[in-house]
């Protein structure tokens, strides 16, 4: 526990002493909070409210441990003992009215109790307004059935996740982050430049073929993928002289002495054609002909691997086809993020679909996110797809097309947003009026606006001096249900680290989803990541995160409209000079918080 919480706070630039460690080490065991990064959380959250940004010290985490962990503990406790008297209470109830044909939970109760609980003759409520903008542009779209425009009443998260405005993740400077208002003090459009390119032109529907690539075309592209990467492995790990040294995995293996030492570049695939495991993982090695060898782990520390992988192994072969494995490289040289050109300050909100609740097509979650927009007129909105899910329970009774209800949209969001922000929509996959193709190409619609920036999924973008990449798919997600670790570090710098040394948007292969329509051909052009961003963003369904990776940082906004409370992020970039004792990097020059909407 110690170690991850050292590297939980050497992320927000905090260097406790082994006597600190060791008693966040013990008051993290004595309250029960398992996970390190909620542990820091909490303490950046008392820190910043109570102690101006202190670092913390035997001292101030007794504090923190009174005013915090054990009122959290006291809460937890009265809140068990509430539910149980409540679920005792409502069994009760629920059972004597369901004999006489009355449920509490039925809406349509709603209409005739009044607050009482007395039936009353009256008529059935109005639908509610709230959610509308002051413009009166309504989301809700045209249906041939009263269905889509029934509310069902959301989930109340509030008691157990916190309320609207909370904020529940943070990162950077504390005192850059205790001084930011959150309000743009410059209004003016901002040039946004689409860097992920091939031939000089942008993956865009008019120029889209997908699903039309050949199978030997695809093998050429994982082959020389695998000897890319493979080669930046050899060259990181070993050199040009280790790896003239080395013994490598020759063509007539049956020469070799059992214990013989080798080292294999080949590619990771898993025998069952799902998540990988200790027992399933093979890998297919250049110059063998194609041939796969079982992997043992019997003999490893540590590993992190998953289907699609390129890796260095170094180990021996006892017999057959089995490789016992030793090491697995997987670290290579990277192109690290070009330095910040900013020079002035940078604001941003990023907010991630489904935009509405899985319930309904009302849309309160954007409005509210539109409220929280028209307040702070941010100098960037981000949003990433999907803004109208294809497999959403009432998209089929839509009356009108996918199209047009997706221009109603675009016109509310810059109706509400106007002609100072930067708004950058991300498309997906999952939207139901875009191809259903990874890497997917923007989405079109009939009138332009001149701050309005429609890209693909992914995307690579200078933004006056930033370097954000993007994207939709939940790469974070796939990678950790089908990866195979032990004793591997935290789990979202593994995933984060993936990307990087991969060298890609989407590394797996095949896709961990397979309603996922991945065209190979496509993502060698318009899906690599072959330098590193400023700012990197992926949304998932993975609990939100902040993390800073090889100084390029990363966030997961979290989903808008979640079950257990939706949230989005909000960032600021700041123009930061080197000092004599340190270099400029992203924990002074970025302020980042993850809120409740």
């Amino acid at each position: 526990m110690e170690a991850e919480l050292q590297q939980q706070f050497d992320e927000m630039g905090i260097e406790p002493s082994a006597q600190v460690l060791q008693k966040c080490a013990e008051l993290a065991l004595t309250y029960c909070v398992n996970d390190a990064t909620e542990f820091v959380e909490q303490w950046m959250a008392f820190s910043l409210s109570h102690l101006h940004g202190d670092e913390p010290a035997i001292d101030n985490l007794g504090e923190f441990e009174r005013k915090v962990l054990q009122i959290k503990r006291e809460k937890v406790g009265a809140k068990k003992t509430a539910n149980y008297a409540k679920s005792q209470s409502t069994a009760l109830e629920s059972s004597s009215l369901a004999t006489y044909g009355l449920v509490e939970d039925d809406p349509l109760m709603d209409d005739y109790v009044d607050n009482s609980g007395s039936p009353q003759p009256k008529t059935p409520k109005t639908r509610n307004k709230q959610g509308r903008l002051k413009s009166g542009m309504v989301f809700s779209p045209a249906s041939f059935t009263p269905q889509s425009a029934k509310r069902t009443p959301a989930a109340d998260t509030t008691s157990t996740n916190g309320k609207p405005g909370d904020i529940v993740d943070t990162f950077g400077h504390p005192k850059l982050i205790t001084a930011c208002t959150w309000q743009s003090k410059i209004e003016q459009a901002l040039p946004v430049v689409q860097k992920l390119l091939h031939n000089d032109v942008p993956l865009t529907i008019a120029n889209l073929r997908y699903m039309n690539d050949l199978l030997y075309d695809r093998c050429d592209d994982l082959h020389d993928r695998v000897v890319d990467i493979g080669q930046a492995l050899v060259d990181k790990k070993l050199g040009s002289i280790g790896a003239a040294e080395c013994s490598w995995y020759p063509q007539d293996r049956h020469t070799l002495d059992a214990l013989h030492v080798l080292h294999a570049v080949g590619m990771i695939h898993s025998d069952d054609d799902g998540p990988l495991d200790a027992h399933s993982a093979l890998l297919a090695v250049l110059n063998t002909d194609e041939k796969c060898l079982a992997l043992n782990f019997s003999q490893i520390k540590s590993a992190s691997i998953f289907p699609g992988q390129v890796v260095l192994a170094k180990g021996f072969i006892p017999r057959g086809d089995t490789f016992v494995v030793e090491e697995i490289y997987t670290d290579r040289k990277l192109t690290p993020p070009p330095p910040l050109k900013v020079d002035r300050d940078v604001q941003f909100v990023v907010a991630a679909g489904p935009y509405t609740h899985s319930t309904d097509l009302f849309y309160d979650p954007m409005h509210q996110l539109l409220k929280y927009l028209q307040e702070h007129r941010p100098d960037v909105l981000l949003l990433t797809g999907p803004f109208l899910d294809a497999e959403h329970t009432l998209v089929g009774e839509l009356a009108e097309t996918f199209e047009s209800f997706f221009e109603k949209m675009i016109a509310g969001i810059m109706e509400a947003v106007g002609n100072s922000t930067t708004v950058v929509l991300i498309s997906s996959q999952k939207d139901a009026m875009t191809p259903a193709v990874y890497p997917t190409p923007a989405p079109m619609v009939r009138k332009t606006y001149p701050n309005l920036h429609m890209l693909p999924d992914p995307s690579l973008v200078d933004l006056d001096g930033i370097t954000l990449g993007v994207s939709s798919t939940d790469v974070v997600d796939h990678l950790l249900s089908h990866e195979f670790a032990a004793n591997a570090g935290e789990r979202m710098h593994r995933a984060i680290n993936h990307l990087f040394n991969q060298g890609s948007f989407y590394p797996l292969c095949p896709p961990a989803d397979e309603n996922m329509s991945y065209d190979s051909q496509l993502a060698q052009k318009y899906a690599q990541l072959k330098q590193l961003p400023n700012v990197l963003i992926l949304p998932s369904d993975q609990r939100h995160f902040i993390r800073l990776v090889n100084d390029c940082l990363v966030i997961n906004p979290g989903r808008l409209s979640d079950k257990k409370g939706g949230t989005f992020a909000r960032f600021l970039v700041t123009p930061t000079a080197p000092t004599a004792t340190s270099n400029a990097n992203m924990f002074n020059s970025v302020a980042c918080q993850v809120q409740r909407i």
